[in-house]
């Protein structure tokens, strides 16, 4: 994997345990913070008692912020469900109703409850959680674990399955203070790229008085947030189509746009487009009802922007009584260019 670089973001993770916590004075130090929501050693699903207090806190100040549930898998991939259910409502309870974070939510694997267990069994169940938690949340999940632990189990690799949790961002811990490993970690687990690297877990920064852990983040802070939402919608019409424009997204990983039109999915657009044409064919107009366009950003990761950007189609840009037919509806204020549908 990947060394840090000049340009690197630092970020520390904290929970219930962390002393002389100054969320004034971190705002200063870091550009991002995880939160440990959730978890226990037990097993059993427990809040953080600090979580409620630090969310409020980190956000107060500004401070790029992200939660985590640690988890230990077993044998059972119901729980694996309910713990995903149980972390997605504790980070809506903390963070507003749909708000999971500003960053990636985290589930935290470093020791299975089951000891010994199968890689697969323990996989399948981290696998089962992300699919729970991101069909609930339309959030990716991050997954935290140690390079030492993706050892344990058989480089996370499955016969005839492959990597299978490859393609989720990559938290990493690996210690550098540790004698025997590395200045970085190494490609493990299917990974070549860690999004974050905690290098140590017992740091000192301005803003906490006790150890911390310490992470080096990507370059950018887009690589750990979804897209933001869809800035400078417009839409007009004409009897025959609605022109829609936007403004380009400034997500470094952007990877295109979900465009609707009363709810209804139209398409999906490259991440160069900032125009279509919605032939009215399309969409299902009613007199009694307004069109209703709306657009979603989303990334590389597959992340989407947090909420849609919706605009209400003008009703009194026509030439005409009708708005929906007749060739005297002449369209007005149109844009420049547009992007037609493909025949």
């Amino acid at each position: 994997m990947q060394n840090r670089t000049d340009n690197s973001l630092f970020g520390a993770d904290i929970n219930e345990f962390t002393q002389g916590v100054d969320f004034e004075a971190l705002a200063r130090t870091i550009d991002f913070l995880y939160l440990r929501a959730s978890g226990s050693g037990s097993g059993f699903f427990r809040i953080d008692r600090k979580f409620f207090e630090f969310a409020k806190g980190a956000r107060q100040f500004g401070i790029p912020v992200g939660a985590y549930h640690y988890a230990l898998p077993n044998y059972d991939l119901r729980t694996a469900e309910l713990q995903a259910t149980d972390f997605a409502n504790t980070l809506e309870a903390a963070f507003g109703e749909n708000d999971y974070g500003d960053l990636f939510p985290v589930v935290d694997v470093e020791a299975p409850i089951d000891n010994p267990i199968p890689t697969s069994v323990l996989l399948n169940w981290i696998d089962r959680f992300r699919k729970t938690f991101e069909k609930l949340t339309r959030r990716k999940l991050m997954l935290y674990t140690g390079a030492f632990f993706i050892d344990l189990y058989d480089n996370f690799y499955i016969p005839g399955r492959g990597f299978i949790l490859k393609d989720m961002p990559l938290w990493i811990a690996m210690y550098v203070n540790i004698p025997g490993n590395p200045p970085f970690p190494a490609d493990a687990g299917g990974w070549t790229r860690w999004r974050i690297w905690q290098y140590t877990e017992d740091g000192e920064i301005t803003g906490v008085t006790s150890p911390v852990d310490l992470n080096w983040g990507p370059d950018s802070i887009d690589l750990l947030r979804p897209p933001v939402p869809v800035s400078g919608l417009r839409a007009t019409m004409d009897s025959k189509n609605v022109y829609v424009s936007w403004d380009k997204n400034p997500d470094i990983d952007l990877n295109g746009y979900n465009l609707f039109a009363n709810a209804n999915y139209i398409t999906t657009l490259s991440k160069n487009a900032t125009s279509y044409v919605i032939p009215l064919s399309r969409i299902r107009v009613t007199p009694d009802r307004a069109i209703e366009v709306s657009i979603e950003a989303f990334d590389v990761d597959g992340d989407f922007s947090t909420k849609r950007t919706s605009v209400i189609v003008p009703q009194n840009r026509y030439r005409g009584n009708n708005p929906t037919q007749g060739d005297s509806n002449i369209f007005l204020n149109y844009p420049d260019k547009f992007d037609y549908p493909m025949e």
